[in-house]
């Protein structure tokens, strides 16, 4: 700055709407740079009264600043939802899906891909696996069937938003429209499953399944070394890996181990999965004198009554701490500008879009929202979105 340009300083009041121009300008003059640089570039030529203020408001509402420097939105970890945590129903009666893999197995002289589905129950965490030849629809079909008819009913099936989900579900509502015009509900005793989808792109909702997956593979590479066994495997050695899996992960414990030798052992879901039955429990109070009664039933649902009860008073209080997102943030307004994040384009490439419509829950926290951007309309947490400007 010369000594003549010092000496004439234009003085501004940072109330002026020329201070908010003059700003934008400078800022945008020496590429966005931060605070100190776009004051220092100002001063040679303008004082303006309480420019560090002004300077900060102008920076904040920068799109171009925001596109690359925005976080994420987050918003307060939801209650967790009554299939979670409703007691004394039969296991898998509200169950979350998956799939896993690809597994490389012999054909002949050829390999093949195989594909592992995950089954687990909601409440009690217990595991099922099913080996599945591909990813279409039929596919997971015929897993679905097969899991239902080893473990019984399910009310209600909770899956990500893939594509051979989605394709699944509507054959399926298309196969009970055809059992029904064949009249042969009246003696099946298959029920009508509710299947529900979690927003695209958001895994963080299937965060139980996605758990147990984490735990199938870090048991399946112990085992794969210690057995000697090679990745390209049979169909029959595939299908035997995957139970030994399947009875590992349900002899784990849901609470914490104590030292007290006093104690009673830990719970696992194989003490309620050894007397799994596929129909509702017959009425009645059941005491420890049913444990020797010569009734098989009776000992039975005994066991059962205990494993609820302790899963009452020793699991279901853990689930009620929460680990992050502990306070509200501002809910996604229509009309709002965001920034849809994707893990696997730079951040430059990232699509702006308008909210055209959001899906509060029970508590009216937007979870997710509908947006369209120059091409399409899609649908996507607000974990997956950068709000860059709010709406008017």
């Amino acid at each position: 700055m010369t000594e003549e340009n010092a000496k004439q300083q234009i003085i501004l009041t940072n109330s002026h709407h020329v201070s908010t121009l003059l700003i934008r300008h400078v800022h945008r003059k020496v590429g966005h740079q931060g605070h100190n640089h776009v004051l220092a570039e100002l001063r040679q030529k303008y004082w303006i009264v309480g420019a560090g203020v002004l300077i900060k408001a102008v920076i904040r509402k920068c799109i171009v600043c925001r596109k690359y420097q925005a976080k994420t939105s987050t918003q307060k970890m939801a209650d967790l939802p009554s299939c979670r945590i409703e007691a004394c129903e039969p296991p898998f009666t509200h169950t979350g899906m998956d799939y896993f893999g690809p597994f490389e197995i012999k054909h002949g002289r050829s390999v093949k891909k195989r594909y592992g589905v995950v089954f687990t129950c909601m409440s009690c965490r217990a595991v099922h696996i099913e080996v599945a030849g591909s990813l279409d629809t039929s596919s997971c079909i015929n897993a679905m069937r097969r899991f239902v008819s080893r473990r019984g009913p399910v009310k209600a099936l909770y899956s990500d938003n893939g594509t051979n989900f989605v394709g699944a579900c509507s054959e399926l509502k298309q196969a009970l429209k055809e059992w029904r015009k064949e009249e042969i509900m009246h003696f099946t005793a298959v029920p009508g499953i509710q299947w529900n989808f979690n927003p695209p792109a958001a895994s963080h909702y299937g965060g139980v399944w996605e758990r147990q997956i984490r735990t199938i593979r870090k048991i399946l590479h112990a085992v794969l070394h210690e057995q000697h066994l090679k990745s390209s495997q049979s169909d029959e050695q595939l299908q035997t890996l995957m139970c030994e899996i399947e009875a590992i992960i349900n002899s784990r414990p849901l609470t914490r181990a104590s030292e007290d030798p006093n104690d009673l052992n830990i719970i696992t879901p194989n003490h309620l999965l050894q007397f799994k039955t596929t129909s509702s429990p017959p009425p009645g109070r059941f005491t420890d004198k049913d444990l020797y009664s010569s009734k098989r039933w009776r000992q039975m649902q005994y066991l059962a009554d205990i494993f609820w009860k302790r899963w009452v008073r020793e699991y279901l209080p853990a689930l009620q701490q929460r680990q992050k997102w502990l306070q509200p943030q501002r809910s996604l307004k229509v009309g709002d500008i965001v920034l849809i994040a994707d893990q696997n384009a730079p951040r430059c490439s990232w699509p702006m879009a308008r909210v055209e419509d959001v899906y509060p829950d029970s508590r009216g926290l937007v979870r997710s929202a509908r947006l369209k951007t120059k091409m399409t309309t899609l649908t996507r947490p607000v974990t997956k979105m950068c709000l860059l400007l709010e709406a008017e």
